[in-house]
Formats: structure tokens, C-alpha cells, sequence
């Protein structure tokens, strides 16, 4: 019976192991089948992430027109940056609102909130295109990879002007106190 054991023990152990080769040849068979490869994704990463002093956004644009793929991905990078700006400043905003107004006014939260919409469509304008990459696919099509910024500074200021120029928000805004909120907006935002 001693004798049994350790033959048992062996037939367990090769048993095990070819379960784990077959096992390992089922992935590699399965991976072959699905002819997976990794992509690079241009323009992205990281580097090309809104951080605490810049709000970026990237994206990829296709098309059989060069000029058209770009422009496909450039919309859709400001589309994707604006909403960006929009949740921070809104964010900021609201908090900035809460803390300042006090519920003084109905009517200073809709302007608030008015104002951002304005500065986020205005900013736009000023963002910067920091990588752009074209390829072109066996189909022959164009795609165009981009990546856009806008400095936060520059939102930041826009803002202020705007608040410290508004003859109803104006006398209840402190910028040291709304550069907080918006400072924790965008780290919140940095978070996500």
C-alpha cells in the first residue's frame, strides 16, 4: 500500500501538469485565433492628460479626406476639452456660489451659472494644438491623432474678468477664494 502512494502521487502531479500545458496551449491558440495585436495609440498617455496647470484632450479623427480627418479629430478634442473646462469651472462655480452668496439671490446662481457657459464657449478659441500625428490604414484612409491644450491660467483670468466686471456678482466675489474652488475643481478633475 506504501508502494501505491507515491505512484498515486506521480500520476496526480502529471496529471496536473498537463491539464496546465493544455491549459497554456488553449490561450496561445486562442490568441492566434483572434489575431489580437497591441495598438499605439497616438497623441495620448499621460503627457497629454489635463494635469493642475492645463486641461488637454486627444482624440482620432478618419476619413478618405486628409483635411477632413483632421478636422473630424480636432472637433472632437475640443468637444472632449470643453466639456473638461465646463465640469471644472461649473464645479468651482457652484461651490464658489455656495460658500459667497449664501442664498442671498436666485438670480446670482443663474448668472453664475450663465457665465460659465460663456467662458467655456470663449476659451476655446485659444486652445493649442501640441501633437498631431497622420497615418493611413490599407484602406487608404487618413487618420489624424491630436492633441489640444488650453492653460488653466487662461480660464482662470477669463473668469475673473468677467466676475470682478459683472455688476450683480461682483460684489460678493473675493478671486482669492474662487482661485480655491477652482484649484480643487481641477484637482478633482486631475483625480478622475
Amino acid at each position: 500500500m506504501k508502494k501505491m502512494r507515491p505512484i498515486s502521487l506521480a500520476l496526480v502531479l502529471l496529471f496536473g501538469v498537463s491539464i496546465f500545458m493544455s491549459a497554456c496551449k488553449s490561450e496561445k491558440k486562442i490568441a492566434k485565433e483572434n489575431k489580437e495585436k497591441l495598438v499605439e495609440v497616438f497623441c495620448s498617455g499621460p503627457k497629454y492628460e489635463t494635469d493642475n496647470k492645463t486641461f488637454r484632450a486627444n482624440s482620432v479623427g478618419q476619413s478618405i479626406d486628409q483635411a477632413i480627418s483632421k478636422k473630424i479629430a480636432l472637433n472632437n478634442a475640443r468637444t472632449q476639452l470643453a466639456s473638461e473646462i465646463k465640469v471644472t469651472v461649473q464645479s468651482a462655480l457652484d461651490n464658489y456660489a455656495k460658500q459667497q452668496v449664501h442664498n442671498k439671490n436666485a438670480d446670482l446662481e443663474k448668472n453664475f451659472q450663465s457665465l460659465s457657459r460663456e467662458v467655456v464657449n470663449q476659451e476655446l478659441i485659444g486652445t493649442r494644438t501640441i501633437c498631431e500625428k497622420v497615418t493611413k490604414t490599407r484602406k487608404g484612409q487618413y487618420k489624424t491623432y491630436i492633441a489640444i491644450e488650453l492653460a488653466s491660467d487662461k480660464v482662470l483670468k477669463s473668469l475673473d474678468d468677467r466676475l470682478s466686471k459683472d455688476e450683480k456678482l461682483k460684489i460678493d466675489y473675493d478671486y482669492e477664494k474662487f482661485k480655491k474652488e477652482f484649484d480643487k475643481a481641477l484637482q478633482n478633475m486631475q483625480n478622475q
